[in-house]
């Protein structure tokens, strides 16, 4: 008997501590898909757009709300609550509405329509008034003391036509007013939580316009709005995701067309956030930055996106938080040519992690001319940059550098001149990362021809003109020998720039 009930009871606890384990498993689980639900962006949050307190501006808030809608649907990050599904719930809930509706009611509403956020939006201000067109300059008239009597007889017949006849206008003049409309509008556009009924974001609208008749102008603010909304729409709901597989340069991750991710968008990787207790209060750490990634695919729910810069591992299972805008990039360089020339320049690029990429650049320095003196200059310039290759934090390119630049010297009679030119080159350029935002770039730049302009200055006539402002003339530079100073710039240079990339 003992030795059939000892067997019994050890199967007894296997069981129980297996049924045990097996349900700490299911509840790990659970928790788990919980976390993950929690952390990572799934799904579409369903929106509830209604009018706000009623006021007097019912037509124009429809209008306004209507935009939000399209752009929220755009977006592609919210499910629009049907508006038939709405009218349906007023009337069966005997809501008294005449297309307006309180905070209150719209909280009410959203939980009857199972949405998990309402927009509310309040109109401020709005007008629209006629305002007359800016008057050109008239042409200069001629100095009073050689008026004769005969100009001033015709002068003053004219004026008095013009005086009756502005008199018998007025209506043509009402009618100008009319085709000058400024239309200003006004609005807070509040975001709140069905559930706890509080506002979790909130946002201005501001829009204004001048021109055309009421219509045209209102066209043109409601244009203005629609891609405000836009912007803030997609700032309040930044997508989470979560990187699924790795391989090499490329990562893949959840989230896709299913959100409205589109190609060129770009997220900042890192590891999950940590729990942390503290003084008997559980806290959550951020997790450790480790890079940035743009997409280059987009799928239905997942994505596959390009590592453009990395300074930790990049692992499955880390986080991938959405950006609002492609990282700012910008450069200071030093230039340097021993006795002939010296240079600072800053660049702010444009569209930097792709393979195609342009700059907007100043540039501040002296050059040597043909006489041997040292000539200052400043300008403005662009890079077109092409990537040749990118590995293990470095990178190289080629660029095409092209320079507008103003230099000025003393002529030969002590004149302060100035001369345009240009000296475009190709240069190579190899770039170091050196922490998370910076790079040491070193470049080799071969100038392969250059453009010069005469050398010229302002003469003083000694006449003023109708707005109290001296009349100067362009005069060339005077040179003794009758020979321009000219830039020789052509042959090798090397630099050296710093690069700071924010995000």
């Amino acid at each position: 008997m003992k030795i059939i009930l000892y067997p019994c009871i050890i199967t007894l606890f296997t069981t129980i501590v297996f049924c045990n384990s097996m349900m700490d498993s299911t509840i790990n689980s659970k928790q788990n898909v919980e976390n993950i639900i929690d952390d990572v962006t799934f799904q579409k949050k369903s929106l509830l757009i209604l009018p706000a307190k009623k006021d007097k501006y019912q037509e124009l808030s429809k209008k306004v709300l209507s935009i939000i809608s399209e752009e929220a649907t755009a977006v592609g990050r919210f499910e629009i609550i049907d508006r038939g599904i709405i009218n349906r719930i007023l009337e069966e809930q005997k809501f008294q509405l005449s297309g307006m509706v309180s905070e209150n009611e719209v909280i009410k509403i959203g939980e009857l329509a199972s949405a998990q956020q309402a927009i509310i939006l309040d109109v401020i201000n709005f007008g629209q008034k006629g305002v007359p067109k800016p008057k050109k300059n008239n042409e200069n008239e001629n100095n009073e003391n050689d008026e004769t009597l005969f100009s001033w007889a015709v002068k003053t017949v004219v004026k008095e036509s013009i005086k009756n006849k502005r008199k018998k206008n007025n209506k043509e003049n009402r009618l100008a007013l009319e085709n000058n409309i400024h239309t200003e509008f006004r609005a807070t556009v509040k975001i709140v939580n069905i559930e706890t009924g509080i506002s979790n974001h909130s946002f201005n609208l501001n829009a204004n316009y001048t021109g055309g008749n009421r219509d045209a102008s209102l066209g043109k603010v409601l244009t203005q709005l629609s891609k405000d909304i836009k912007l803030k729409l997609k700032e309040i709901y930044m997508i989470t995701s979560e990187v699924i597989e790795v391989e090499g340069s490329y990562i893949s991750m959840f989230s896709g067309e299913n959100l409205g991710l589109r190609k060129g968008g770009m997220f900042e990787l890192a590891s999950k956030n940590r729990i942390k207790t503290y003084k008997g209060k559980t806290i959550e750490l951020p997790g450790n930055s480790s890079g940035l990634v743009k997409i280059t695919y987009v799928g239905d729910e997942a994505s596959k996106a390009k590592i453009v810069r990395k300074w930790a591992k990049i692992k499955e299972g880390q986080k991938a938080y959405e950006l609002n805008s492609e990282p700012t990039t910008t450069d200071f360089n030093i230039t340097y040519s021993q006795n002939s020339r010296y240079e600072i320049a800053g660049k702010l690029w444009i569209n930097y992690f792709s393979d195609l990429s342009a700059s907007i650049n100043y540039h501040l320095g002296s050059i040597k001319d043909s006489r041997n003196n040292m000539d200052g200059y400043l300008g403005l310039g662009t890079d077109i940059d092409y990537n040749l290759f990118s590995i293990f934090g470095t990178s190289s390119s080629v660029s095409l550098t092209i320079p507008a630049l103003f230099a000025w010297r003393g002529d030969d009679d002590g004149h302060n001149v100035i001369s345009i030119f240009s000296d475009p080159s190709i240069d190579t350029n190899l770039s170091i990362q050196i922490s998370k935002d910076r790079d040491i770039v070193l470049s080799a730049s071969y100038v392969f021809t250059s453009i010069h302009g005469p050398w010229q200055w302002q003469k003083d006539t000694g006449n003023i003109n109708d707005d109290g402002k001296n009349i100067t003339e362009t005069e060339p530079a005077v040179w003794n020998d009758g020979i321009n100073p000219e830039f020789k710039p052509v042959g090798l240079y090397f630099s050296i720039t710093l690069r700071k990339i924010r995000f």
